[in-house]
């Protein structure tokens, strides 16, 4: 499905943290036409404008408050453990009814935590999608990345319903197939099955989805 011929999904998108997840997110975002602009945020100046180069991006930011308080969607593709003091920098720069997304493995306690931080008129909705390459780095993003590749959507009772759509929408349009856990099971299950095949991941969670 591409959005290439009508409205963007979505009309500023800054994605911070331009690695393989973020870089591979920002071809797909534009590939698909679901981004008016894609602006990567990070501290590498020599990444970032590599990322322009691929296409990835549209523009860079090397300080994150102007393109955040832009934007429409905001994407956290760094570190799990920097997602708090990430939103701690500028989360009051977030315009009204801006969304929060994130790519990240982990969830559970995670989630309640940047709900918490975010200013009342914004919205959070977590996202793990299960895709990755043997290389990392920006320099081996792939727009089909996510293409057939399991995505994990973890709203909770706060999710507002209609950014849990659009989000959703965005991954789907770029190949992914989506389903839905809460943040707690979620990391229950990958916690649980980090070491067998993901395949056998897959299975526990089919079977958890249909005991909900």
């Amino acid at each position: 499905m591409s959005t290439s011929h009508s409205e963007p999904l979505f009309r500023h998108v800054s994605i911070i943290g331009i690695g393989l997840l973020g870089g591979s997110l920002g071809l797909a975002l534009k590939e698909q036409g679901l981004a008016k602009t894609v602006v990567g945020i990070g501290r590498r100046q020599e990444n970032l404008e590599l990322a322009v180069r691929m296409g990835a991006i549209d523009q860079f930011a090397l300080e994150p408050h102007r393109a955040v308080s832009q934007s429409d969607l905001i994407v956290l593709a760094t570190p799990v453990e920097t997602y708090l003091s990430q939103i701690d920098l500028w989360g009051k720069d977030l315009a009204p009814s801006a969304i929060v997304s994130d790519v990240g493995s982990v969830k559970g306690q995670l989630v309640s935590k940047i709900e918490a931080r975010l200013p009342p008129s914004t919205f959070f909705v977590g996202a793990h999608p299960i895709a990755g390459k043997e290389k990392s780095g920006v320099a081996h993003a792939d727009s089909h990345l996510f293409q057939g590749a399991r995505c994990i959507l973890t709203p909770t009772p706060h999710t507002n319903v209609q950014s849990l759509e659009r989000v959703q929408h965005l991954w789907e349009t770029v190949g992914s197939v989506v389903s839905s856990m809460d943040p707690r099971d979620h990391d229950w299950v990958f916690g649980a099955v980090s070491h067998l095949p993901h395949i056998a991941a897959f299975s526990l969670m089919h079977t958890l989805e249909t005991l909900q």
